[in-house]
């Protein structure tokens, strides 16, 4: 096992010859990969579960994203999330090991700095014959697709697995989501702020910008005024595409239609050259940060 201290990275098995068509990839929901597109890649998608009022849905098979919304937005406070269980994780290994068609593994999972996938996907690959490659995306939604879709993209190609795993690693250096929150009561009660922070910020109008950084979730601006902190938002991501390369921008949404649009006039204006891609916000995300928020995911570069 080597151990990186940027990115943790485990390999198990050898790697000498291994067919780059035959790489099982193994994710968790915080990813947003969706049902149509891990059917026709063949991605294999650990759940994780979103509770509300004591009934826990496991995201994509017990209820749609749409629908987790939905019950966020009528009865959301107090919700929270919880990982897949290390059996789910030994079941899905289990049966690569046991697949002839599957020759070794790239799993990418959400920062372990937030969740417990990633250390689970290690433990559960123990005793994996073939080899395995488990990344710390450190962090999660949009950016975190792009490294999956990155994984299955490279079957297609003549590179050897070592240098697809290099890859996804620096994708993880150059990868940031910005999320702006729209319920800092259930900030509060899943504590990504403490009880002062929230009632100061409700009381002064605060509106807040949260980010990455090292895989953790930090605040970043802080501002009294919606038209600054929209403005601050795109400054930012004008800078990163200009400076960074950033081609392809994530619009991310916890179920906002309106806000949606908005966002996406704002940015086709301000960037006509970014490809906007619009999907769901992950919804174990969205459960700390509110029905309404809006994020914007990106990698460096891509």
């Amino acid at each position: 096992m080597g151990v990186n201290a940027t990115l943790v990275e485990t390999l198990r098995g050898t790697k000498e010859g291994i067919n780059m068509k035959k790489i099982a990839v193994v994710t968790d929901s915080a990813s947003g990969v969706d049902q149509a597109y891990r059917e026709k890649h063949d991605v294999k998608v650990l759940p994780m579960s979103v509770i509300i009022n004591g009934v826990a849905y496991r995201d994509g098979i017990d209820a749609t994203t749409e629908e987790i919304y939905d019950m966020l937005k009528e009865s959301g406070e107090g919700a929270k999330t919880s990982q897949p269980t290390i059996g789910e994780f030994m079941e899905i290994y289990e049966a690569i090991e046991a697949d002839d068609e599957y020759e070794a593994v790239i799993a990418v999972h959400a920062s372990s700095e937030l969740t417990g996938t990633y250390q689970s996907s290690l433990s559960a690959s123990e005793d994996m014959s073939k080899p395995v490659y488990v990344i710390d995306s450190r962090i999660g939604s949009y950016p975190m697709k792009q490294m999956v879709e990155h994984a299955v993209e490279s079957r297609e190609s003549d590179k050897d697995i070592e240098e697809v795993v290099e890859e996804i690693r620096e994708m993880t250096r150059r990868a940031q989501l910005y999320l702006l929150p729209q319920s800092f009561s259930q900030m509060r009660k899943s504590g990504r702020v403490s009880a002062s922070q929230s009632m100061l910020a409700s009381v002064l109008n605060i509106h807040l910008k949260l980010e990455f950084d090292d895989g953790k979730v930090v605040v970043g601006e802080k501002l009294r005024t919606k038209k600054k902190i929209y403005n601050a938002v795109l400054a930012n991501l004008e800078e990163h595409v200009k400076a960074g390369g950033v081609k392809t921008l994530g619009l991310v949404h916890a179920g906002s239609a309106s806000l949606v649009d908005e966002w996406k006039k704002k940015i086709e204006e301000r960037l006509p050259d970014v490809n906007l891609v619009v999907e769901p916000l992950v919804t174990v995300a969205g459960v700390h940060t509110g029905h309404g928020t809006i994020g914007f995911g990106f990698t460096k570069g891509r």
